[in-house]
């Protein structure tokens, strides 16, 4: 039996405001996606500002996520979230 994935409402807001929470900080993101129903996030950064640190990129993408599921009432990662470097 195959199950088929239904997307949370406010996931492409959430999306958004991630974006835009970190392009904000200067780090831009390739991707942002929401997996398996929300338990875990996948964001790909693409760059960041040259000041910032790996650590610090990574403490900004945890914060926007977390954020921005909670404003739009979208599961919290309990899984974590995924965040890989591009380039």
């Amino acid at each position: 039996m195959t199950t088929i994935p239904h997307a949370h409402p406010a996931e492409s807001l959430v999306r958004s405001g991630v974006v835009g929470a970190l392009a904000a900080r200067g780090v831009t993101v390739t991707s942002v996606e929401m997996l398996f129903d929300g338990q875990e996030w996948s964001v790909t950064v693409s760059h960041h500002a040259p000041g910032m640190s790996e650590n610090d990129v990574r403490v900004a993408v945890w914060t926007a996520v977390l954020n921005h599921t909670a404003v739009f009432d979208v599961p919290a990662p309990a899984e974590g979230v995924r965040i890989s470097f591009a380039g």
